[in-house]
This record gives structure tokens, C-alpha cells and sequence, in this order.
């Protein structure tokens, strides 16, 4: 009796897994590189293309072989494709290239917090945790008046407290006038 209700038990909960394993790389897919992120890339049976490297102000990192090689922009999938295309022009015959991303760049908070500054990015952190991670809120601030700087257009938008927080990602909260 014991082992049929295991195996149910097991059969019902491998496929929440699964699913929440695509939720993440969907997630990792659409995520564009900016100046800050680390990234490992490497290369099959190639351990002197592999480099660990962090993403310039001017958004390169250096490989070898290619030398500066832009970054910014790119999703982790298409970076991957665009250094196999580099790769293949006169260096290997079939690149495999794999890219991790070692570090998120960290985001940004002032106004009415009691520690202002720069954070290190934690995945699927909201504005609420973040607000937390910065010591709380002073006295004189907003409740609602939090507004988030993104991307590299610098759009700003009003955020809510479970507005999820990506890196680079400047926040404002503003004070309150009761």
C-alpha cells in the first residue's frame, strides 16, 4: 500500500517541476545584458576561448581571438548565437558556445529610505523586499508615490509594492506631503 501512494505522490509532483523549471528559463531568455553583468562564456572543447569577464560601461567584453566583443542588447540566447556566427568565420568549424551569467548588475534606491545606495540584484526580488533590503521606509515617506527608472531608455513608471525589480533598475520614492 505504502509504495502505490509514493509513486502517485511522485508522478503528481514531477510535472510541477517541470513547469516551473520553463517558467525560469522563459524568464532568463528575455533578459537583455547591460553594463555590470558577468558573464562565464566558453567554448566546447575550447577552454582557451573560455572567459569570465564583466560587461564594460561601454557595454564590450574581450574574448579571445575576437577581441571586443558588444554585449549590451543581447539576450543570453542570442549572444550565443551571435559568438557561434563570430566563431565560425575563419576560427572553428561547428562552436558550441555556453553562457552563465556569474552576476546581475545591481540596482539602485534613494529618496525616503534609510539606506539609500546600491544593492546586489537577487532574482524575482519586488519593490516591497527591495524597500526592506534599504533599511524600510523614513517617517515623511509615500506609500505610493515609488516610481522605477528601467532600461535603456531610462522609462520611468509608477511601481507597486510587488512590482518585480530587474537589474540596473533605479528606484524613487518620493515623500509624502501628509
Amino acid at each position: 500500500m505504502v509504495i502505490p501512494r509514493l509513486l502517485l505522490l511522485c508522478l503528481l509532483l514531477v510535472p510541477g517541476v517541470v513547469l516551473a523549471e520553463s517558467g525560469q528559463t522563459t524568464g532568463l531568455q528575455s533578459y537583455k545584458f547591460g553594463p555590470g553583468d558577468a558573464l562565464k562564456i566558453s567554448v566546447y572543447q575550447e577552454p582557451d576561448l573560455s572567459v569570465t569577464a564583466e560587461i564594460s560601461q561601454q557595454g564590450y567584453i574581450d574574448m579571445p581571438l575576437l577581441g571586443s566583443i558588444k554585449m549590451t542588447g543581447h539576450t543570453q540566447q542570442s549572444a550565443k548565437e551571435y559568438l557561434e556566427q563570430r566563431l565560425k568565420d575563419g576560427y572553428l568549424v561547428s562552436p558550441s558556445v555556453s553562457i552563465t551569467i556569474d552576476s546581475y548588475r545591481p540596482f539602485f534606491i534613494y529618496g525616503e529610505v534609510r539606506n539609500p545606495g546600491s544593492y546586489d540584484y537577487q532574482p524575482d526580488i519586488t519593490l516591497e523586499q527591495a524597500i526592506a533590503l534599504s533599511g524600510g521606509l523614513l517617517d515623511r515617506a509615500s506609500r505610493s508615490a515609488w516610481h522605477i527608472q528601467r532600461g535603456a531608455d531610462k522609462a520611468t513608471f509608477k511601481a507597486a509594492a510587488d512590482t518585480i525589480i530587474l537589474p540596473g533598475d533605479v528606484i524613487k520614492i518620493d515623500k509624502s506631503f501628509f
